[in-house]
């Protein structure tokens, strides 16, 4: 027997069954589906800057050596004191932290 002789397994999904096509669904009719269930309206996403405290995006000015990730959750007056004190040094949020640091440190000793 040769390799030409070998016949391929055929696989059956069942998709040649004769299956009459879905109707379309109405949405209207999923959404009183699923306010009879229990369930609510997905909230719509708050605005990411309201008009009246417009921050702007921070970006690196600079490439800076740092690869470690130090992520933590902070009060919003503790972010936006760090966020001012950057800004006003032109300098990154990293170098604010490591001047933190060091001005801790120094004040321990």
């Amino acid at each position: 027997m040769t390799g030409d002789d070998k016949k391929r397994a055929t696989l059956d999904f069942g998709d040649d069954l004769e299956t009459p096509p879905v109707p379309p669904v109405d949405p209207n009719a999923v959404k009183a589906a699923t306010r009879a269930a229990g369930f609510r309206d997905t909230p719509r996403a708050p605005e990411l800057f309201p008009s009246s405290t417009v921050r702007p995006t921070r970006r690196t000015r600079r490439k800076t050596g740092r690869t470690e990730q130090f992520a933590t959750r902070l009060r919003a007056d503790t972010i936006e004191t760090i966020y001012a004190y950057a800004d006003r040094h032109e300098i990154t949020l990293a170098e604010t932290i490591e001047r933190a640091i060091a001005a801790l440190l120094q004040a321990e000793s």
